[in-house]
């Protein structure tokens, strides 16, 4: 009797050990998976999102969608002669036409527990694809809606309904291309493949916004035709687990570099970008210790996502100065309503640099200059603010003054290089030591 006991006993054990060997792959829902982690990631923001709107950006950003509107509608009404509205078009759409993010909220270890159901995570993709492509796609469509006055204007022959048509289409082609790209195997393809497919999509704008119908459509066939023989040359994986990770935590560190503008939030591992171009910077930095808080935050505008976010901001706002300062938009001064928009928006993500090695451990490790810190992070933004919004300013200013606008040309700068130098280092270092006295 004993022995029976114990044989069952032994089966019934063995048979929930057999139960719990059972790899949790078996049990894998997409779908739900999918919404857990979504879920997650919103609540977790969520707290963060109350203090940002408690900071009173919102009113700011409304305010300054008012002034735009404004603005765009004066513009409307007194367009310029020879004003470029097909590439005004191009610019104003091309940004959500070709952007195309995917959130796939997948995290490292998902290269191990759900590598083995890869045949199944269509499913869970197609999620993603319908989460972002729905949000990029609603853009495309808000664009097209405030361009419309102005194409109105131009050239074009297209009714509404039939751009919206187009501009969708070429939405769902740009979203079928940046999958393809993401499945490259060398990261050197990906970049030269979303190039060629920007490049592609503003001629393919270009050609909608300016041709009849017909000839649009089939010269944006034909470049399509074209984009789908190139995206058969690279060598791809099946699914690119690694590159929707790196993605991911790219997304990631965006919306919590973002949200550091207004309150602490747990620190993201900064991604580190070569930029050969500009390395030669920490060379001319005088190699001493109280110069030591200067060259890391001056390497860190250098090498990070930071860095790289200012000088894409500064290239738009060069090429839309230019566009507003070559048409004299109300007799120059239009130029300088959107500059200091432009620059308002630069100021606020070169803010983020404060929160950089805040809470770096090796501060307290090595003889440091605590003492200079601040006034190290003071002169790096002023300088980086001057660069940034005198680079942007320069292909404006000079089309005014070739148009004879001196006074226009020369305002806005000066009012930039006064503001920066003395206003906005006293704000940083006020807002430093508040941060420390918060620590």
């Amino acid at each position: 009797m004993a022995d029976r006991t114990e044989r069952t006993t032994t089966d019934s054990s063995h048979r929930d050990l057999e139960r719990a060997k059972q790899p949790y792959v078996n049990r894998f829902e997409p779908d739900r998976l999918w919404s857990t982690r979504a879920a997650a990631f919103r609540n977790e923001l969520k707290p963060y999102v109350g203090y940002m709107a408690q900071s009173g950006f919102p009113g700011v950003l409304l305010l300054m969608l008012i002034v735009a509107t404004i603005g765009y509608a004066a513009l409307v009404r007194n367009v310029p002669e020879h004003f470029p509205i097909t590439a005004f078009g191009v610019v104003l759409v091309l940004g959500f036409t070709s952007w195309s993010p995917l959130r796939t909220w997948l995290q490292p270890a998902d290269t191990v527990f759900l590598l083995p159901r890869e045949l199944e995570m269509h499913q869970y993709l197609r999620r993603s694809f319908r989460y972002t492509g729905i949000a990029t796609l609603i853009g495309v469509w808000f664009t097209l809606l405030a361009y419309w006055p102005m194409y109105r204007l131009g050239e074009g022959t297209a009714d509404a309904f039939v751009l919206l048509l187009a501009l969708t289409a070429v939405k769902a082609g740009n979203i079928a291309g940046a999958w393809q790209e993401r499945r490259a195997a060398e990261a050197g393809m990906r970049r030269s493949l979303r190039l060629i497919r920007w490049v592609l999509t503003a001629v393919t704008l270009a050609a909608l916004f300016r041709l009849e119908p017909w000839k649009a459509v089939l010269f944006g066939l034909l470049v399509a035709a074209l984009m789908a023989a190139v995206y058969r040359l690279p060598r791809k994986h099946a699914l690119p687990w690694v590159t929707l990770i790196r993605e991911e935590g790219r997304t990631r560190r965006r919306y919590y570099r973002f949200l550091a503008l207004f309150i602490d939030v747990p620190t993201q591992a900064p991604r580190i970008a070569r930029r050969g171009y500009a390395a030669w910077i920490g060379s001319t930095i005088r190699f001493a210790q109280r110069e030591t808080y200067f060259y890391l935050y001056t390497m860190t505008l250098v090498r990070t996502e930071l860095g790289g976010m200012l000088i894409r901001l500064t290239l738009l706002g060069m090429l839309v100065l230019y566009w507003f300062g070559d048409a004299v938009w109300l007799d120059g001064w239009g130029a300088s309503i959107v500059f200091v928009l432009m620059a308002g928006i630069i100021g606020l993500q070169l803010g983020s640099l404060r929160q950089s090695h805040k809470y770096a451990v090796w501060g307290h490790l090595y003889p440091l200059p605590a003492q200079r810190k601040i006034a190290s992070l003071a002169s790096v933004d002023r300088m980086a603010y001057i660069i940034c919004t005198l680079f942007m300013w320069l292909p404006g200013g000079i089309a005014l003054a070739v148009h004879g606008s001196v006074l226009q040309a020369v305002a806005a700068p000066a009012a930039a290089l006064l503001y920066a130098v003395l206003r906005r280092p006293s704000a940083v270092r006020r807002k430093a030591l508040k941060d420390d006295e918060e620590d």
